[in-house]
C-alpha cells in the first residue's frame, strides 16, 4: 500500500502507524516562560535564531516563580563586612577596549603585557566582548599603569578604572580617559599660579587635572601642559578662549591621542568609518594637526625600527653603524672567521676571531675587520716577505 507520497508500506503496517505520535505537552514552568518572551526574543526565533535573552534575566525570570525551601529560604549577609572585603582586594583594573571593531582577545593579552612592561606577571579576566579584568602583582605595576596612559590597543583606547572586586562591572561608567595636553601660547601670568591654569585646563577636560606649574616663577615653555580626563561622549575641544584686556583663542594638541574622527571629533573610530565614511575634507572640523607629532629618539635611516639596527646606545639587535662599517659586538656574539687560500696554495680552516681582533691565520691585512670607537687595539698581522718568509707587525690602531 502506498502512502500519499507514493512511498510504500512494509507489508502488515497500517496507515496510523505512519502518523507520528502527539507531541508531549510541555510543563508548565517551561510553558510560563514561553509566554515571557518579548518581541524581539519572537522576532529572532522566526528569523531561525537562537533566544537573545539575557542569561541573567532569564534566570531571575525563571527563580522568580519557583517555590524556595530549605537553604534557599535563608539570605548568606555579607553586608557588615563589604567593607573590609573590599579593603582586602588591590590591584584590579576594569577596563574596556573603546572600539567598534572586533579583534582577537589573546592578541590584546599579549600587547598589553609588553606595552606595560610589568616587573611581575599580569592576570586577565574576559568579563565581555570587550570587557576585561588585569590584575597586577606588585605595587610598582599598578602605580605605572594606572599613573600611566592613555593605554592603547591598535590606536583604540583603553578605559581603565580600578575595581573593588564586589561591585557589578555594569555598574561603572567607562566613559573617559587620561591624556596629556598642551594648550598653546597661555599668557605667562596663567602658568605662573596652580589655581589659575587649573581653570584653563578645566576647559579642556574633567578632573582629577594635573597642571605642570613651578608656582611664582614662569613657565620656560611656550605651552601649558596638563592631564586631564576626555570625556569619550564629547568632541574633542580644539582651542581654549581666554578673555583677559582682550578675547584670546588658544589652540590644543593632544600627546598619544587615539583615533579620532576628522567630520564628528569623537574617538573612537576614523572619519572613513563615521556614517558611510563619504565626508568632503572642506567639512572636516578635526584633523591631524590636533596630535602632537614626536620625533623618533633613534638616528633615521633604512634599519629596522629606524636608523641602524642595534649598536651603541641601542636596545635592537644586530648592526649598529653605518652601512660598510663593522660593530665590536660583530666580533664578540658571532663566530666569525676567514677561510682562505696561503700564498703556496694551500687551504687554511678557519679561526674565530677574539675580541681583541688578533687573528693568528695568515691572512691579508685589508680583510681584517677592525672595531672602532676603541682607543687603542693591537692587531697581530702575519705577512709573508718577498722569500715567503714570516714577518711579524705590531700595529695600532687608533679610534677614528
Amino acid at each position: 500500500m502506498a502512502d500519499g507520497t507514493g512511498m510504500s508500506a512494509p507489508p502488515g503496517t497500517g496507515v496510523s502507524d505512519l502518523v507520528p505520535p502527539p507531541l508531549a505537552e510541555a510543563p508548565p514552568e517551561i510553558d510560563s516562560l514561553r509566554k515571557k518572551k518579548g518581541p524581539a526574543v519572537e522576532a529572532t526565533e522566526e528569523a531561525g535564531g537562537s533566544e537573545a535573552i539575557d542569561e541573567d534575566t532569564e534566570l531571575e525570570d525563571r527563580f522568580g516563580s519557583l517555590n524556595l525551601c530549605g537553604e534557599e529560604e535563608t539570605d548568606l549577609d555579607f553586608s557588615a563586612e563589604i567593607d573590609g572585603l573590599i579593603e582586602e582586594v588591590r590591584w584590579i583594573a576594569l577596563f574596556r577596549v573603546h572600539t567598534s571593531k572586533a579583534f582577537s582577545h589573546a592578541a590584546m593579552f599579549k600587547q598589553m603585557r609588553n606595552a606595560w612592561s610589568t616587573a611581575q606577571d599580569v592576570t586577565f579576566k574576559t568579563k565581555g566582548e570587550k570587557l576585561f579584568l588585569a590584575q597586577f602583582h606588585c605595587l610598582g605595576d599598578w602605580d605605572r599603569v594606572m599613573d600611566g596612559g592613555p593605554w592603547l590597543f591598535r590606536n583604540a583606547a583603553l578605559v581603565m578604572v580600578e575595581y573593588d572586586g564586589f561591585t557589578n562591572v555594569d555598574d561603572y561608567k567607562l566613559d573617559k580617559i587620561p591624556v596629556w595636553t598642551r594648550i598653546q601660547g597661555i599668557p605667562e601670568g596663567l602658568m605662573k599660579k596652580k589655581e589659575l591654569a587649573e581653570k584653563v585646563a578645566r576647559k579642556v577636560g574633567d578632573p582629577p587635572i594635573t597642571v605642570i606649574v613651578n608656582e611664582g616663577v614662569i613657565n620656560a615653555s611656550k605651552y601649558l601642559r596638563a592631564r586631564v580626563h576626555v570625556v569619550l561622549s564629547k568632541p574633542l575641544v580644539r582651542l581654549v578662549p581666554i578673555t583677559l584686556k582682550e578675547r584670546k583663542v588658544y589652540p590644543i594638541q593632544y600627546e598619544k591621542l587615539p583615533d579620532f574622527c576628522n567630520f564628528c571629533g569623537m574617538i573612537g573610530h576614523i572619519v572613513t568609518e563615521c556614517g558611510d565614511g563619504v565626508h568632503p575634507k572642506d567639512q572636516c572640523q578635526w584633523g591631524e594637526w590636533l596630535k602632537i607629532a614626536f620625533e623618533p629618539s633613534f638616528p633615521s635611516g633604512g634599519g629596522r625600527g629606524g636608523g641602524n639596527r642595534g649598536g651603541f646606545g641601542s636596545r635592537g639587535r644586530g648592526r649598529g653603524f653605518a652601512p660598510g662599517t663593522p660593530n665590536v659586538s660583530e666580533s664578540t656574539d658571532m663566530d666569525w672567521g676567514i677561510v682562505t687560500t696561503g700564498p703556496r696554495g694551500q687551504g687554511m680552516r678557519k679561526r674565530p676571531m677574539g675580541y681583541a681582533g688578533t687573528m693568528n691565520n695568515r691572512v691579508e691585512p685589508s680583510i681584517i675587520p677592525l672595531a672602532p670607537r676603541r682607543v687603542a687595539q693591537q692587531v697581530n698581522l702575519l705577512e709573508y716577505g718577498k722569500d715567503n718568509s714570516e714577518v711579524g707587525n705590531q700595529v695600532d690602531v687608533p679610534s677614528p
